[in-house]
């Protein structure tokens, strides 16, 4: 029974984790804010840059932060 609650809540969080990913790969495609993003994912805009901070994400400010960005999505993506 733990174990079947403890499956639904990773399960869970790694969709939230996903749908995170999704929204910072069309920010850093340029196509809406940080605050869009956060709002798109459905979380507050200090949980989504808590988030990027915890794996080392970068602010995008120019077009090499957002390749570095793309990349490192792509792999956290491959690893859930």
């Amino acid at each position: 029974m733990a174990v079947e609650k403890l499956q639904k809540y990773a399960k869970k969080a790694s969709k939230k984790q996903l749908r995170l990913l999704m929204v910072l790969e069309g920010y850093y495609e340029d196509q809406y804010s940080l605050g869009y993003a956060a709002k798109r994912a459905r979380v507050p805009l200090r949980g989504l840059m808590e988030f990027m901070q915890k794996y080392a994400l970068p602010n995008y400010s120019d077009v090499s932060d957002a390749e570095n960005g793309l990349k490192k999505i792509s792999k956290l993506r491959s690893q859930l």
